[in-house]
């Protein structure tokens, strides 16, 4: 085999490589697009009960600021009591 022969065929190697990095990196970006569309479909699916969730958090939400409230308003109905109690005045 001649050295230009040689040349040839390490030339064609190489473009035949690049051409299947190239190839590779579509192929990845092609998975990554469609993983990401299957988990966006997966959490679709389980909207209904994200939206379910979502309104017992608000409801546990809700519980939770009626509850300080009530404390809020005993604390203060305890001192003003006890401001009264010492003759302070609030």
């Amino acid at each position: 085999m001649s050295e230009n022969q040689e040349y040839d065929v390490e030339s064609r190697l190489e473009r035949v490589l690049r051409e299947a990095e190239a190839s590779i990196l579509e192929l990845r970006a092609e998975l990554t697009r469609i993983q990401s569309e299957r988990r966006q479909h997966e959490e679709i699916e389980k909207l209904e009960e994200h939206l379910a969730n979502a309104t017992v958090r608000w409801s546990e939400a809700k519980e939770f600021l009626q509850i300080m409230i009530t404390e809020l308003r005993g604390a203060d109905e305890r001192s003003r009591e006890s401001a009264e109690a010492t003759g302070e005045e609030k």
